[in-house]
């Protein structure tokens, strides 16, 4: 069953609460953004290593890169900014496109 589309006050909601985080989304690099997107898709440091064929101490080093860079606490925040980020987004970027195939 899909999942009922976020509302728009709901997303304005969130890019409300995470504005300065989205700001910040620009700051990273082409292959941290695809970190971004895949831990806002929920993926573990394991799957993203296997994703985009690197290894998990470099996943780990792009999200420490990512945490600083949005100032954020959390990977669970870098992927609620993903979330939202993906919402306002999702009809003119598609991050999918920027990530290699397995």
């Amino acid at each position: 069953m899909a999942e009922p589309a976020a509302e728009p006050a709901d997303v304005t909601a969130a890019a409300a609460r995470w504005g300065p985080e989205l700001d910040r989304v620009g700051l990273l690099s082409e292959r941290e953004k695809q970190v971004f997107s895949l831990l806002g898709a929920g993926y573990s440091n394991r799957g993203i290593a296997s994703r985009l064929r690197v290894t998990e101490r470099t996943v780990k080093a792009h999200v420490a890169g990512i945490l600083a860079k949005l100032d954020v606490e959390s990977r669970l925040q870098v992927g609620l900014v993903a979330q939202v980020y993906q919402l306002m987004y999702q009809g003119t970027v598609s991050h999918s496109d920027a990530l290699p195939e397995n």
